[in-house]
């Protein structure tokens, strides 16, 4: 008779932990990488977040530039970026609404926020941020241009506070000296 007790409780315990959890622990950026990997033409990378702070510091080494405009700095709160592409037949798919999808999913079930949009006929791109007590936790910039849609997922511990000591000038500055010199 105690057993069945026993048996009972965690029977409803472990009703009740299923019925407060999440029936997917996968995040939506997670799933549109997943549909990204089932398209013929999709190319993607995953890269840890030890790998790009030690190729900032190769590079680093021998360009001042970089070491002034801010980046090294934020190296080290990315903990993991992962790349995707793939291009789609546009008589096929509606590319703009698939991605439109992407960017409700993420809003809605993951809490993101849109940043920035930038529009020309056939290019769209977005960059939205999942923010958390002052910090970024996750950085997605989605882009379709003409069939052709690629996602870029950042997982970082960024303070707000540290996208204000970028130099986005001195970019800029490089930018246009390399234009004049075509």
């Amino acid at each position: 008779m105690k057993s069945l007790k026993v048996v009972s409780l965690y029977a409803c315990l472990l009703m009740f932990s299923m019925s407060v959890t999440p029936m997917s622990g996968q995040s939506s950026v997670k799933k549109i990488m997943s549909q990204l990997k089932k398209t013929e033409k999709y190319e993607g990378i995953s890269i840890p977040g030890w790998i790009l702070r030690l190729g900032y510091k190769i590079v680093a080494k021998g360009d001042i530039d970089l070491k002034e405009s801010g980046l090294l700095s934020l190296a080290g709160s990315i903990k993991h970026l992962r790349v995707a592409t793939t291009t789609l037949d546009v008589n096929k798919y509606n590319t703009r609404a698939i991605v439109n999808n992407f960017i409700k999913s993420v809003k809605e079930k993951d809490g993101f926020e849109e940043y920035l949009s930038v529009r020309s006929e056939d290019q769209h791109l977005k960059i939205m941020m999942q923010e958390h007590d002052n910090l970024v936790k996750n950085i997605v910039i989605l882009s379709d241009d003409n069939g052709e849609i690629a996602i870029i997922h950042a997982k970082t511990h960024l303070h707000l506070d540290d996208l204000k000591n970028i130099s986005f000038s001195q970019w800029k500055n490089q930018s246009e000296a390399v234009k004049q010199s075509k």
